[in-house]
């Protein structure tokens, strides 16, 4: 053993003697506000993606479709 950490000896102790420090100590935090602006962490609205909306409008008009095509074949139109 070193520098007095631990057992002195393991005997008769069950164990190997082996020395872990606590990895799940917190060592105290300076007394800091950690957000003195909270402006700056607030959620800022993102303008929306052309791309994505142009695709949204294009599966309404194909869901359209196909409600349109589905009700057709139910009332007996054979598209040839």
């Amino acid at each position: 053993m070193s520098s007095n950490v631990g057992l002195t000896t393991p005997r008769g102790s069950g164990t190997s003697g082996y020395v872990q420090r606590n990895l799940a100590h917190l060592k105290p935090r300076d007394q800091v506000k950690p957000y003195a602006d909270l402006e700056s962490f607030k959620h800022r609205q993102r303008q929306p993606d052309k791309e994505i909306l142009e695709h949204d409008r294009k599966r309404d008009i194909e869901l359209k479709i196909f409600e349109l095509r589905d009700r057709l074949e139910d009332e007996g139109y054979v598209h040839s």
